[in-house]
């Protein structure tokens, strides 16, 4: 019993003494980089329900994380929709048959989900080929 106790004051007195001749300073210089990743991925609602004009194709998610910003981009086969729009949240745009049009910017990094419908041109839906694409700033 007493060497239990006596062990545990000289842990105790090391532990209240002073500490200069013990003290050391440490510091850890920690970097990271993070890769940009940019993703969309849309989900169908099915048989495209009408709003007004336009018919739904459903919702998808933007996702990413580029500092500075990026472009949510339409692709489909050039030569069709012409006149036709998009909707897409706040952003609408007209297809002028080229295959490629800039839906929408960010400044910065974003996550969002939102609804997307379509309303036909002049020649109505005559192609089934629509992607959507982010190009990171």
């Amino acid at each position: 019993m007493m060497k239990n106790f006596a062990l545990g004051a000289a842990i105790l007195s090391l532990a209240s003494a002073p500490t200069a001749a013990f003290a050391a300073t440490y510091s850890f210089n920690l970097r990271l980089q993070v890769p940009v990743h940019c993703t969309v991925k849309q989900q169908s609602i099915g048989s495209g329900l009408a709003l007004g004009d336009a018919f739904a194709l459903g919702t998808f998610r933007e996702y990413c994380n580029a500092p500075g910003g990026y472009e949510l981009v339409v692709t489909y086969a050039p030569g069709s929709l012409q006149g036709a729009r998009i909707i897409a949240g706040n952003d609408e745009i007209v297809l002028d048959g080229s295959g490629r049009a800039v839906l929408s910017r960010a400044t910065g990094p974003k996550v969002r989900e939102r609804l997307i419908s379509m309303a036909p041109g002049e020649n109505g839906f005559d192609t089934d080929r629509l992607e959507l694409d982010i190009i990171p700033s």
